[in-house]
């Protein structure tokens, strides 16, 4: 049950937002506001490649607002 659930939840995330296989080949949009969702376990990597995003989009000339969430227990 619980893969099944796991399985459930991938399909419909990626469904609803553009996943990225390879944050290289993550490029800006010009047209307005885009959202950049991060998931993943403890001790992956997710700041610093948030970071690492927030950078190379300000060095595009973009403004930068990083906001963060919690897990929930």
């Amino acid at each position: 049950a619980e893969e099944e659930l796991a399985s459930l939840a991938e399909a419909e995330l990626r469904s609803v937002v553009s996943v990225q296989a390879n944050p290289v080949d993550l490029k800006r949009r010009d047209d307005g506001p885009q959202v950049v969702l991060v998931v993943g376990v403890n001790g992956v990597g997710k700041t610093t490649t948030v970071a690492k995003l927030g950078s190379k989009f300000q060095k595009e000339g973009a403004r930068v607002l990083f906001v963060a969430a919690d897990t929930f227990r």
